[in-house]
């Protein structure tokens, strides 16, 4: 027996099958009471096959199910993907800043020992004019030293932060691996627009969650509908048109049936009860707490963003009131310093006065430096939450990137010293 065809199935559930179906007999009857017409028979069936579905499978929406939620999560896996990128753009960007802050750090240190040196050489004068003693030299000498300790110690800081940096931006710059990177980008002074309304409705037209959660919903409804139909019974339309072929050899056998020898034809209903049916109505089960857990994360999202927004907010707005206040400390703190270093030269302070005031104005430069990349590191948090953190910082992403040079960094200022 040989059986071969061709078929096709529609949107609709409609099976077309056209084949063929050879097979040899060996009639016995034939062989043994002459007069024997074939021994042995060759018979041929070849005709067109329709089977349309009427309850289960039939339809598109059933038929189509699992192309829809493959592409549906196509969709997702692509905006899961943007927003590993948006997270990664925003990563740079905080590294970048903390780059930047210790980079600057290292002024203030040399800015430190600058001043505790020339309070070295100020110092030397005045014992040499009798107006201090060994100990104030040494006293100062005792603070470059410390201030020298401090810089190395800010330095070391600054080379891992410029490594951290390295890792993600991955340079192929072979003197940006070998070389410094010096942070030129300068930090943002302005509050972005903290109106919590109209920051929502950003959140809510751009961030990729709000598509994703309609996408799996959507995802997730399709499966239900398709567990649905497949808790209904089988009944299908079949009918087939052709032509029966009988003869004595293989040849004769497909002459006889395209000369029209036996034309045959056919059309009835094919029922099938499943009993108990407890696949189909597990899977429905299934089906539906799935759906309904993509409802809940998709009525929950608003609250979600809506307390990642507030915990943004409330980080820039304390990261800007603690900048605001570390400058006005940093002015006075180098306005007391200018009046101790001058009440020493009129012999009405001490060296160790204008030495802890030397400090008082390096700390409240580092905790200045430090409320300012804190702001600049909320605000990329600001548009991560809002999902505009690549339009903020102009990077465009491309759906193929076939080479490096295609893809979209984050336009940050950098010179590299060699």
């Amino acid at each position: 027996r040989f059986d071969s065809g061709i078929g096709k199935k529609t949107p609709w559930g409609t099976d077309l099958e056209l084949g063929t179906t050879w097979s040899r007999l060996d009639n016995t009857l034939n062989r043994e009471v002459p007069p024997s017409l074939f021994n042995p028979e060759y018979s041929s069936f070849t005709g067109l096959t329709v089977t349309q579905p009427l309850l289960r499978d039939f339809g598109p929406d059933v038929n189509l199910t699992s192309i829809l939620i493959a592409r549906k999560e196509a969709d997702i896996a692509s905006l899961n993907w943007l927003g590993q990128v948006q997270a990664t753009v925003a990563g740079v960007v905080k590294r970048y800043v903390d780059l930047a802050a210790a980079y600057r750090s290292l002024n203030v240190r040399d800015e430190a020992i600058a001043l505790a040196q020339k309070l070295v050489e100020d110092n030397r004068s005045r014992r040499d004019e009798g107006k201090m003693t060994d100990v104030d030299v040494q006293e100062a000498e005792v603070a470059v030293s410390i201030r020298q300790e401090e810089r190395i110690s800010a330095d070391t800081d600054y080379v891992e932060r410029l490594n951290a940096l390295r890792v993600l931006i991955n340079p192929v710059d072979a003197p940006m691996v070998g070389g410094r990177i010096v942070p030129t980008t300068p930090f943002q002074t302005r509050r972005p627009d903290m109106d919590r309304e109209a920051l929502m409705s950003l959140a809510k037209e751009n961030r990729d969650d709000y598509e994703v959660a309609r996408l799996e919903l959507e995802r997730e409804e399709s499966r239900v509908a398709y567990a649905l139909n497949q808790k209904k019974p089988r009944v299908d339309l079949q009918a087939s048109v052709g032509s029966y072929g009988l003869d004595g050899d293989f040849s004769g056998t497909y002459d006889e049936s395209f000369s029209g020898q036996g034309p045959e034809w056919s059309v009835g209903l094919q029922v099938s009860i499943p009993l108990g049916n407890r696949q189909a109505k597990q899977q429905l089960a299934i089906a539906r707490k799935q759906a309904e857990q993509a409802r809940l994360k998709e009525a929950r999202l608003d609250l979600v963003v809506a307390l990642e927004l507030d915990t943004v907010i409330n980080r820039i707005e304390t990261a800007a009131k603690r900048l605001e206040t570390a400058r006005k400390t940093s002015a006075l703190s180098r306005s007391f310093l200018e009046s101790e270093s001058q009440r020493m030269k009129e012999g009405k302070s001490t060296s160790f006065h204008v030495l802890e005031k030397q400090t008082d104005l390096s700390a409240s430069r580092t905790r200045e430096l430090i409320a300012s990349a804190d702001l600049q590191k909320a605000i990329a948090d600001l548009w991560v939450v809002t999902g505009t953190v690549l339009d903020q910082y102009k990077v465009s992403v491309s759906d193929r990137v076939e080479s490096p040079d295609q893809q979209g960094y984050v336009p940050l200022e950098l010179k590299v010293e060699k």
